[in-house]
């Protein structure tokens, strides 16, 4: 990997994708709004391409997207499926997380137990829907009384090397330094949030325990980066290939590809 500091193009963060086996579509988004309270807005479907017979797209809110796929062949787009959990945790704030815990484990949802985390926050991780798609709980309890039971908050990423992290997250994504608590194993960074010019996303880079994998994950959930222009996302491409940093090809015509960080987790970056 390049030691020289590298310019990239402006990336904003635009929510994530939930990958749902075909035959599983509706009724993930069934378990989404039972437990979780949100509700389906947008349904798009879209026809053949070079990858893919059929693709399906249901917006839950929040910037939230549940996707299936009907695929040709096996496209590199597509989430392994293997029991090896990644470093990615994406976290919903909720307001009674003990209470939550607890409904959780009575509807026979998998849970964790409780944990202290980044922030002097308690967490919990769950598995949604039959698939087992992971997601993390975090309590607040700031949280209005009248707010939805699970509301955005940050994203969590697992590192080796902390220090080393903050360098490479800087370098290859363009995320800020928000904060740094090295003592207590964790960063905060942010990135530009797509719609809202005002406001930023939210990052937490995690010291793993010692022994942690460094696998390549290609978790059903994903968060998405995006650009704008074309120019602009093949040259990122090209910088990653040249600064050693792991990436797909493309997809889509030019539309999407995804990267890695060293301690293999991933990175949607689309058009």
């Amino acid at each position: 990997m390049s030691a020289e500091r590298t310019t990239v193009p402006k990336l904003t963060y635009d929510g994530w994708h939930i990958e749902i086996l075909w035959d599983n579509h509706d009724e993930a988004v069934q378990w989404f709004e039972q437990y979780m309270g949100w509700k389906a807005r947008d349904q798009f479907k879209s026809g053949e391409n070079d990858w893919f017979i059929m693709r399906r797209q249901t917006h839950l809110g929040f910037g939230t997207w549940i996707k299936s796929y009907i695929p040709k062949i096996r496209p590199h787009v597509l989430a392994d499926r293997t029991a090896i959990e990644g470093h990615v945790r994406w976290c919903w704030r909720t307001r009674d997380l003990e209470a939550v815990h607890s409904d959780f484990q009575n509807k026979g949802i998998r849970v964790t137990d409780l944990y202290a985390g980044p922030g002097g926050h308690y967490y919990f991780d769950f598995w949604a829907t039959a698939e087992g798609v992971r997601l993390t709980a975090e309590g607040d309890d700031t949280i209005a009384e009248d707010a939805p039971l699970f509301v955005p908050s940050w994203t969590r990423i697992g590192v080796s090397d902390l220090q080393a992290s903050i360098d490479w997250y800087s370098q290859y994504l363009g995320m800020q330094v928000a904060a740094t608590h090295m003592k207590e194993g964790y960063a905060v960074m942010h990135l530009a949030l797509e719609h809202h010019p005002d406001d930023v996303s939210t990052w937490v880079l995690e010291r793993l325990p010692e022994g942690a994998h460094k696998e390549c994950v290609n978790s059903p959930v994903r968060p998405y980066v995006v650009m704008h222009d074309t120019q602009e996302f093949q040259t990122y491409h090209n910088i990653l290939l040249q600064s050693g940093v792991k990436v797909s090809d493309m997809e889509g015509n030019v539309s999407l590809f995804h990267l890695y960080d060293p301690d293999g987790n991933r990175f949607t970056i689309s058009r």
